[in-house]
């Protein structure tokens, strides 16, 4: 959710003088992402106000990533420094950073064709391969608690609180989705076992890598933004998210296997797999998005959210493949990577 800007077009202005020593003529608020941007003289800069949550650690966090990365050949933002040598200030109790513009544009999910999935993957890969060496330590997410019987028994009451808050026959289509999560749920719960996840491979990453965080020239990626939820994580959930976002052959939720080897065949170029990444690829990521009841859960709250409510809906046709084909798939990608 975005919040609320902390300036008027003045307090802007005198800010960026104040920090940057820059005189700023025009200012234009894009309307993008979860924090607040803004444009400044004719797309020459972006200031962006970061969320409340957002400690000015966490930032610096990512100004030490972006710099590693930077020195890679990676294609990553370019931040402008204070003129007290600081990538980003407090203001308003709120991070603010600049960067300089990147021309370019934003894709839409799932529109890639197959040459912009195998970038994608090779990108992702060069990241992964070069924060293998990054100074700091980063948080582990640590995705044990996505398929404990203490997370799916919460999300199968959090889906049935939602159901107990609509009539089947003014909200039809979601009333079936929240059930037919539920089922899977349940089964997930009663019928998998997951004590191998542990031999899932942990390593730095982006965090939140995904077609959304890319901005393209000439149908190339020119830079890949939003390092502040880098973390160390089982990989192989960058991985097929990822693909999942971008591949248009995905945008009904069906993955198309074939890409998704390719997608995984091209990562695997730049750092190596497991046995158990490939097995439990499909099965991480069919448990974190049953397990989520967002989209609905606002849409429900909020029926102008028909945005939210249509990446819910994705995602539950993406988690009911994924129910019925995460064996194959596991099968495929061993065969195929594995030889």
């Amino acid at each position: 959710m975005i919040e609320e800007t902390v300036f008027s077009n003045k307090e802007l202005i005198d800010i960026v003088k104040n920090k940057y020593e820059i005189n700023v003529n025009k200012v234009h608020k894009l309307d993008r992402g979860s924090a607040n941007l803004y444009s400044l003289n004719d797309d020459k800069y972006i200031l962006k106000e970061f969320q409340s949550k957002y400690s000015k650690e966490e930032i610096n966090k990512e100004i030490v990533i972006i710099n590693h990365l930077k020195k890679d050949g990676l294609l990553v933002p370019k931040y402008i420094v204070t003129i007290d040598k600081e990538y980003c200030f407090i203001y308003k109790n709120k991070i603010i950073i600049m960067q300089k513009f990147i021309d370019g544009y934003t894709m839409e999910p799932n529109t890639g064709n197959l040459e912009q999935v195998i970038e994608s993957a090779c990108k992702l890969g060069k990241i992964v391969k070069s924060l293998k060496s990054l100074e700091i330590e980063l948080p582990i997410n640590d995705v044990s608690s996505w398929y404990s019987l203490d997370t799916l028994n919460e999300s199968i009451q959090k889906h049935k609180d939602l159901l107990n808050k609509i009539n089947e026959n003014e909200y039809p289509n979601i009333y079936k989705d929240i059930n037919e999560k539920i089922y899977m749920l349940e089964y997930t719960k009663n019928n998998y076992n997951f004590d191998e996840m542990k031999n899932l491979t942990f390593m730095n990453t982006h965090g939140d890598y995904s077609v959304l965080q890319f901005i393209y020239k000439n149908e190339k990626i020119k830079s890949i933004i939003d390092f502040v939820s880098a973390c160390k994580m089982p990989i192989v959930w960058e991985i097929i998210r990822s693909y999942s976002y971008i591949d248009m052959k995905a945008k009904d939720g069906k993955i198309d296997i074939d890409n998704l080897v390719i997608y995984v065949k091209e990562f695997n170029k730049y750092v190596k797999l497991n046995k158990y990444d490939l097995k439990y690829m499909s099965y991480l990521y069919l448990i974190q998005i049953l397990c989520s009841t967002f989209g609905y859960k606002q849409y429900i709250s909020d029926n102008s959210k028909t945005e939210l409510l249509n990446f819910a809906r994705f995602r539950t046709k993406l988690s009911k493949y994924l129910f019925e084909n995460a064996e194959l798939i596991s099968n495929i990608l061993e065969k195929e990577i594995i030889k």
